[in-house]
């Protein structure tokens, strides 16, 4: 995800939660009055549903601005991206006022609300999981698998011949790659519920679990790893057998950084400790390593980045 820099002003963001409220609100007065051939109704309801819609969307835009900054620090753009093409999606519902076949609606609301929500799931993988591969990259991957397992099951759904085919073609297909940890799985297949739902046309469903799941892993994330770190390093330290663990933990909490203690090999002659350390500034990894060589040069400092946001 590489926009998170087109929804970075606050117009912009109000104008995404304006948008989601108007269209929401309007569209499906609209549509009922169209429904139940009662166009003088629609002269009165339908200033109402706009001011209502224009309530709604402030509202959503400030709740959104006081609760997204706080719920993961310096990453809230991220996710107020993930939202405004949330947001943007809602303009496919002005699609049911279409003089149009309904499938041909349906088929085109599902598809743009898939892409929007499979874009804000890689927000919220992106920024509150927990995977050490780079989640960013692996989110790229989400609306495409969205929109693919969508369009799938919209051509299939209606014909028996079509289903047989499509189970024919995939037992041919391996694939080779490993899903490395359970997380990463667990959102692939969130994913492809998205896109299974929205293909079946269940789109109240579909977006009441959509919204249930996100703001619950976002919730469980906050409390369960509330004492873990973002940006961290595996440090591993082979120095002495006197006195290597006590140093280490004393200049650790000199520096005020966040550690998790994780492995101690112990042998006749040396030490071999390491720990997951949090370093936000990058000036510290070479005093840490400069400081352990410098009181015994034969001690081997090795840092590699073990966990990251992206």
């Amino acid at each position: 995800m590489t926009d998170t820099l087109t929804f970075n002003t606050g117009k912009k963001r109000l104008a995404g939660c304006l948008i989601a409220a108007l269209s929401t609100t309007s569209s499906v007065v609209i549509s009922k009055s169209i429904t139940h051939n009662n166009l003088s109704q629609l002269q009165s309801s339908l200033p109402i549903a706009l001011a209502v819609g224009l309530c709604l969307g402030i509202l959503y835009y400030y709740a959104m601005a006081q609760i997204l900054p706080r719920l993961h620090r310096d990453h809230h753009g991220e996710l107020w991206a993930g939202l405004s093409w949330f947001n943007l999606a809602t303009i496919s519902l002005w699609g049911i006022l279409l003089p149009l076949p309904t499938y041909y609606i349906d088929f085109g609301i599902g598809f743009i609300f898939t892409g929007g929500c499979a874009r804000l799931i890689g927000s919220v993988y992106t920024i509150f999981g927990t995977s050490l591969s780079n989640r960013k990259r692996f989110a790229n991957t989400f609306v495409m698998l969205a929109l693919t397992i969508m369009l799938v099951i919209s051509v299939v759904k209606a014909s028996l011949a079509l289903s047989l085919g499509l189970v024919g073609a995939l037992s041919i297909v391996r694939f080779r790659t490993a899903i490395k940890e359970p997380e990463e799985l667990a959102f692939l297949f969130f994913t492809v519920a998205i896109g299974l739902g929205f293909g079946a046309e269940k789109f109240g469903v579909t977006l009441a679990a959509f919204w249930a799941i996100c703001v619950g892993f976002i919730f469980f994330c906050k409390i369960r790893t509330s004492n873990t770190m973002d940006n961290a390093y595996m440090v591993t330290i082979y120095g002495p057998k006197e006195g290597l663990l006590n140093s280490v933990h004393t200049f650790l909490d000199e520096h005020n950084l966040t550690y998790e203690f994780t492995r101690l090999e112990t042998s006749d002659t040396s030490n071999h400790v390491s720990f997951l350390v949090e370093m936000k500034n990058s000036n510290v990894l070479n005093i840490l390593g400069q400081k352990f060589q410098d009181d015994n040069p034969q001690t081997n400092v090795s840092i590699i980045q073990a966990r990251s946001l992206f």
